[in-house]
């Protein structure tokens, strides 16, 4: 009983791992095309900061603006940050990213990001999302592999020393399972070196000055 519940599992880790195989490539073919669609509207808390940002672009006053970025993003963040993000040709994923991320960010003379209390980098200066994807990719080939294995070691036993492994369901099911816990973190990571790196690129558009 023990083993077709063990087989069960298997099975039903292969499902998950296709579903999210095809969750992740899909939100992400999803992102890449809004954000190549001109026409993407900015979130509706965002809008006004934007009018805000341009106003005070144009004019040079900036106290409307501080005062509904810090309602937005919080008083720890920087305003030339928050500035910057609105600065640029696609102003929504740049704005939503900062949003996303703000309490990662330090300015001191340029951005960089604060991963940890203790550690602290500059942003990548390459966007990892394709090779992310390819790694996730061959998880989940990997996990189709290891469900074919495991019904083929219900009838065969694989005679391979450094395979032998293979011959218990048990095993098969816990490199399953580990392999999709490791693709889940993969794609949280994804998403967060994607905003990073797109909060790096603010350093191009941050003002010398400070925003008073």
């Amino acid at each position: 009983m023990l083993e077709f519940l063990i087989l069960f599992l298997i099975y039903a880790g292969v499902a998950v791992s296709i579903y999210q195989l095809y969750d992740i490539y899909c939100n992400q073919s999803q992102s890449i095309e809004e954000e190549d669609n001109k026409t993407y509207a900015m979130r509706e808390d965002l809008k006004g900061l934007a009018l805000k940002a341009r106003e005070q672009a144009a004019t040079g006053s900036s106290s409307d603006f501080l005062q509904a970025a810090g309602a937005i993003y919080g008083r720890g963040l920087d305003p030339r940050v928050i500035l910057a993000a609105f600065s640029t040709e696609k102003a929504q994923y740049n704005a939503e990213a900062l949003l996303r991320r703000k309490h990662h960010v330090l300015v001191n003379g340029e951005i960089r990001i604060r991963h940890l209390p203790f550690w602290k980098t500059a942003p990548p200066a390459k966007d990892i999302r394709g090779t992310l994807l390819t790694v996730i990719i061959v998880n989940s080939l990997a996990v189709l592999f290891l469900g074919g294995l495991g019904v083929y070691t219900m009838a065969y036993e694989v005679t391979i020393d450094s395979l032998s492994w293979a011959n218990s369901s048990f095993n098969l099911m816990v490199i399953i399972y580990a392999l999709i816990l490791f693709t889940h973190v993969l794609s949280k990571f994804d998403g967060y070196m994607h905003d990073i790196y797109r909060i790096g690129k603010l350093n191009d558009y941050l003002p010398s000055a400070g925003v008073k």
